[in-house]
C-alpha cells in the first residue's frame, strides 16, 4: 500500500502597516463587535459540511467500535452463544491557533476617519471568515490524496479512498471513491447503488440513501441538464428524465479540484464524523501601546478530522 501523507493547510494573512482612527478605545472596540456581529450573520458554505464539536482542550481522542452481529435461531433449552462489541479505530481531532490584527493611529482616531476604520474592522473580520473557509474548502479539494491532505481518517486513509479497512478484520475492505469519468445520469444512478449495497464495520449491508450531490462552479451546467430538465438530454426522443429532482445539489465555490461530492443523509446529523473541533469561538480585542497605536485582534482555535467516512462519497471528475 502507498503511504499517505497529511499536512495541514498553511493559511497566512498579513495586515501591513498601521492605520485607522477613532477618539476613544470603547468606540472602536463597539464599531468592531458590531461589524463582527453582522459578519456572522453571512452564510458559510463550508461549515454545513461539518459536524461542529465544542472542544476542552487541545486534543480529544475518539475511539470507534463495531456493533453486534445477527442474532442465531437457537432451540430453548440450549446454549445461547454471546456476542460483544468490538473495538474500531481510535484518531484524535487536534486545534491550531489562528491570528490576525490591524492597528489604529490616534491621529486617525482624532481625524474621526470612521469609514477608514470600519473598512479596516470589516476586512479583520473577513479576513478570519475567509481563512476558515479556506482550510475547511483544502478538506475536500485534497480529499481524494493527489497532493496529500490536510489529515488522515481514522483507518489511516484519505477522505476519499479505496481498499480502506475494517477494525472486524472478517469484514475486509470497502471504498467510498467513484469510478473516474463525467459526471452523468448513469453514473449518478451507479452512485446510488453504491450506497445502497454500503456495508458496516462488520461486513453488514446497510443501505444509505444519496441526499446531496456538491460540485465545483465548471459543473453546474452538467449537474442542472441532469437534474432539472424533464428530458433525458443524451437522446433525440422524447424520453423522460428519471434523474429529474431526485437529488439535491449545490455549487461549491470555493471548490476547485475537479471532484464531485456525494452526502447521504443530513451532514449535520450524528451520522456524519467529518468533524469541526471549536476550542475557542472567534475573540475580538482592543488595546493601546505607548505610542498612541490601537490594536484590535482577532484569535480563534480549532481544527478539523474525521472517523469514518461513510456519508461521503466522490468522484475524480473528467
Amino acid at each position: 500500500m502507498a503511504t499517505k501523507t497529511a499536512d495541514a493547510k498553511s493559511v497566512t494573512q498579513s495586515f501591513g502597516g498601521v492605520m485607522i482612527p477613532e477618539n476613544f478605545e470603547a468606540v472602536c472596540k463597539t464599531g468592531l463587535d458590531d461589524v463582527f456581529k453582522d459578519s456572522l450573520k453571512e452564510p458559510r458554505q463550508g461549515m454545513s459540511y461539518f459536524k461542529k464539536v465544542n472542544m476542552t482542550k487541545r486534543s480529544e481522542k475518539y475511539q470507534s467500535y463495531y456493533g453486534l452481529g445477527d442474532v442465531q435461531q437457537v432451540r430453548d433449552g440450549e446454549n445461547i452463544p454471546s456476542d460483544e462489541f468490538g473495538l474500531g479505530f481510535d484518531w484524535t481531532l487536534t486545534t491550531s491557533t489562528f491570528k490576525g490584527q490591524i492597528e489604529i493611529t490616534k491621529d486617525l482616531i482624532e481625524d474621526e476617519m470612521y469609514g477608514v476604520i470600519n473598512d479596516r474592522q470589516q476586512e479583520l473580520t473577513e479576513s478570519f471568515h475567509r481563512t476558515r473557509e479556506t482550510i475547511l474548502a483544502d478538506v475536500f479539494n485534497r480529499a481524494l490524496g493527489t497532493s496529500g491532505a490536510p489529515f488522515l481518517c481514522e483507518d489511516g486513509m484519505y477522505l476519499g479512498d479505496d481498499a480502506r479497512p475494517n477494525p472486524y478484520a472478517l469484514a475486509g475492505t470497502w471504498s467510498n471513491l467513484e469510478s473516474p469519468g463525467a459526471i452523468t445520469a448513469t453514473s449518478l444512478f451507479q452512485t446510488q447503488l453504491n450506497y445502497r449495497s454500503y456495508r458496516n464495520e462488520r461486513g453488514q449491508l446497510t443501505p444509505l440513501s444519496l441526499k446531496k450531490i456538491v460540485v465545483r462552479p465548471q459543473d453546474e451546467q452538467t449537474i442542472w441538464e441532469i437534474l432539472k430538465t424533464d428530458r433525458d438530454v443524451n437522446t433525440s426522443i422524447n424520453k423522460k428524465n428519471y434523474q429529474q429532482d431526485r437529488f439535491e445539489y449545490e455549487v461549491y465555490d470555493h471548490l476547485t479540484a475537479a471532484v464531485a461530492i456525494f452526502i447521504a443523509n443530513d451532514a449535520n446529523g450524528a451520522r456524519n464524523q467529518l468533524k469541526f473541533g471549536d476550542r475557542i469561538s472567534p475573540e475580538l480585542t482592543t488595546e493601546w501601546d505607548d505610542q498612541d497605536v490601537l490594536t484590535q485582534r482577532i484569535r480563534a482555535r480549532f481544527g478539523v478530522g474525521c472517523g469514518r467516512p461513510y456519508i461521503f462519497r466522490f468522484q475524480d471528475v473528467s
